[in-house]
């Protein structure tokens, strides 16, 4: 019998020994990050992909035959380039957007790009856990600023910035989700946007805006982006058709400056994202955006209302609060200080209830008393009866009181 060969001491050490994540769903599952699939337009994206391919069947055929265009695929950048003037309200060339699979791609390539081991980065007090891993592992000093129901504190940050210098630890960029924000639900209104803006600029810091769930507004009033109102360079966009359409599409995109985006790309591995999707979802998108996000956005605020009616139902007088977002897919659950529902996650999961708790998204290293509660994937009916079973299994943990 040959003996197995050992790989004991030629592991890297920026390697990690980690289990291998298998996603398990709770009979109510709040802890996932996307709509479900009822909502995806699977009839429609295969049908703009097969009249793609009637119409353009032997150009498709040569496109396919060779790896894609190292930023994507040129039809899909030139859609993308009209839904940013005309949804967004700025203006760049085709040739200014890469295409990556996901928005999760786009982030890892900017953070390699101007991210040094022992640079401070900050972000919302809590912030998305695939870009808090993505700044671990480029060994940042990550620290939350104060966010409240509108988002981004403007004072407070101009004040962290100053305490942060002041100990020799100077911030290098900001990375923010205005719209919708993940993992806590609040949009940044325009003034403050402007406020923000004029503070970075004082400070000579760039923002990545990551706006991943734009299109997902169900109420209110959709707001400008920190690129429409800054073209100096100092905002670094990132986009995504993942959760407007279908996470599996892995399909995300980045605008910014000639030189940053030449750096960035120094860490792609081979070609662009997946030409398939991109004509499905340019396809598709061209004909029916306004229809799908017309269709879409109602349902999400069904959910929404649903969660927001229970917790009302289940936890006022406990002490606990909650986000009531215009869109996107989550809401922030705070309990009272003292608390703690990161410990009994596993507890709370294996009778019925998925969610994750606050310490998933803390850089300040808090937020055991919270946790974040997707509305966007079960039925309104189960996220009442979810919301209602949470409710008790706290209770009889003696987490909250009637």
């Amino acid at each position: 019998m040959t003996n197995k060969f050992s790989y004991d001491g030629l592991f890297t050490e920026k390697s990690e020994d980690l289990p291998m994540s298998v996603v398990e769903h709770a009979k109510y599952d709040f802890a996932v990050a996307y709509p479900a699939p009822e909502t995806l337009p699977m009839d429609g994206l295969v049908r703009a992909l097969q009249v793609a391919v009637d119409a353009r069947g032997d150009e498709i055929a040569r496109q396919m035959a060779y790896y894609p265009h190292v930023k994507g695929s040129p039809e899909l950048r030139e859609f993308t380039s009209y839904k940013l003037d005309n949804d967004r309200g700025f203006n760049v060339s085709p040739d200014d957007i890469v295409l990556t699979n996901g928005s999760g791609e786009a982030i890892q390539l900017i953070i390699h790009a101007i991210t040094e081991p022992g640079d401070t980065v900050i972000t919302e007090q809590y912030v998305y856990g695939g870009t808090f891993n993505q700044l671990k592992k480029a060994q940042a000093d990550i620290v939350g600023t104060p966010v409240d129901d509108q988002g981004i504190i403007p004072n407070l940050l101009e004040e962290l910035i100053i305490r942060l210098i002041k100990e020799n630890r100077n911030p290098k960029y900001l990375y923010s989700i205005p719209e919708h924000q993940n993992p806590m639900g609040p949009t940044l209104p325009l003034e403050r946007k402007k406020q923000i803006l004029e503070i970075l600029n004082k400070y000579s810091m760039p923002v990545i805006e990551d706006e991943c769930y734009v299109d997902l507004r169900f109420e209110g009033q959709v707001q400008p982006p920190f690129r429409a109102l800054d073209d100096s360079g100092i905002v670094i966009y990132i986009g995504s058709y993942s959760k407007l359409l279908a996470p599996g599409l892995r399909l995300g995109y980045f605008v910014a400056p000639e030189d940053l985006t030449r750096r960035a790309m120094s860490f792609r591995h081979g070609s662009g994202p997946n030409l398939f999707g991109a004509y499905a979802i340019e396809g598709f998108l061209s004909n029916n955006l306004d229809a799908h996000r017309g269709k879409f956005n109602p349902l999400l605020k069904q959910k929404k209302d649903a969660m927001v009616m229970s917790l009302e139902e289940n936890f006022s007088g406990t002490g606990a609060t909650w986000s009531n977002p215009e869109g996107g897919c989550y809401l922030w659950l705070t309990l009272p200080e003292g608390s703690d529902i990161c410990s009994i996650r596993d507890d709370i999961f294996n009778e019925g209830v998925g969610y994750l708790g606050g310490t998933n998204f803390a850089p300040n290293n808090d937020g055991q008393n919270c946790a974040r509660l997707c509305f966007a994937f079960e039925s309104p009916q189960k996220n009442k009866e979810g919301i209602e079973l949470f409710s008790h299994l706290l209770k009889k943990r003696s987490i909250i009181k009637n």
